[in-house]
């Protein structure tokens, strides 16, 4: 990829590294921290560790209580020899690099994001905004990790500690920025084909993106669930595409096809099944629409709110 110049140069930043160096009772460590991270340092403080306002001086004392915290040092600990290894973040930043760069080919005027690793506190795995892709390092130790068994499991369930993996980091960061920063192009939310065909596009682009990772990473699936979503896809469909189904507007039946789970909860899909199988079906219509349509720019397929083309195109291979 070293063909492909981005407008500005790529930049990574270590944040859980340099809130262990502050100083005590230190204002211009504060103002220092404000100066080089500026919306995130705000979202840190107040929204992700909600630890008070990023202007206060008692701020660096607050953090340092956080990094003193018992529970961290364990967390800090078990990132340095795993998910923020040096040698590792090397390799995920050069994989987020290749994958800008190759949004860069498809989307020449998307300002590409900062990428900053953090240690969050088990609050957000990939917290993103327009600017920046904030990583919580300790969301990617390793499903087998001995910390992780002392989450508590109604926040933490299996399903989820087993996605706790570094080798999806990279996807995770990249998909989480790309649902924010395109959600205002194209996508409305009245309806579940709505949400299906937006997470559709998503993951057709990021496939694109990154085109070195395997379908069942993109969705945070094992091979196995791929498998049994591509055994049983017309299956699915049946559930999914009737019109009282598809065109739902009440988002608390049609999240059911969208939302983290042991399973997908919707009708008569058997529990072994794979979640988020709508997000599946949306990345299975979008594939075939772009197919059919090579010509149809990565901008006019974000653009696109008409869903009749997309169904049109349609069909499940099995």
């Amino acid at each position: 990829m070293s063909e492909i110049t981005l407008p500005t140069d790529f930049s990574v930043r270590n944040f859980n590294w340099e809130i262990q160096h502050l100083s005590e009772n230190d204002s211009s460590s504060l103002i220092q921290l404000r100066h080089n991270y500026k919306l995130f340092l705000t979202d840190y403080c107040e929204d992700i560790l909600k630890i008070g306002s990023s202007q206060s001086i008692e701020t660096i004392d607050k953090l340092n209580e956080f990094v003193a915290h018992p529970d961290t040092r364990e967390t800090l600990l078990a990132i340095d020899s795993t998910s923020g290894d040096p040698e590792f973040l090397r390799g995920v930043s050069l994989d987020l690099e290749n994958g800008f760069k190759r949004l860069h080919v498809f989307m020449p005027n998307v300002k590409i994001p900062e990428v900053i690793w953090m240690n969050s506190g088990f609050n957000f795995a990939v917290y993103p905004r327009d600017e920046f892709v904030a990583v919580g390092l300790e969301w990617f130790l390793g499903p087998e990790h001995p910390i992780l068994k002392l989450l508590p499991p109604d926040r933490f369930p299996k399903y989820q500690q087993l996605r706790m993996h570094p080798d999806l980091m990279a996807a995770d960061a990249m998909k989480g920025w790309m649902l924010v920063h395109f959600i205002n192009r194209g996508y409305t939310g009245e309806k579940c084909v709505d949400d299906i065909l937006y997470w559709g596009k998503v993951l057709w682009l990021l496939g694109k993106c990154m085109p070195e990772q395997f379908e069942h990473v993109l969705m945070d699936w094992t091979p196995e669930d791929l498998e049994w979503a591509k055994a049983n896809e017309r299956a699915i469909w049946l559930e999914l595409q009737p019109a009282n189904v598809l065109f739902e507007t009440n988002r608390t039946v049609f999240h059911r096809w969208l939302t983290d789970g042991p399973f997908t909860k919707f009708g008569s899909i058997p529990q072994e099944s794979p979640d988020r199988l709508g997000v599946w079906m949306g990345l299975r219509i979008v594939k075939n629409f772009m197919d059919q349509n090579p010509e149809t720019s990565a901008e006019q397929l974000f653009s696109e709110t008409d869903y009749i083309p997309f169904l049109k195109s349609y069909r499940p291979e099995r």
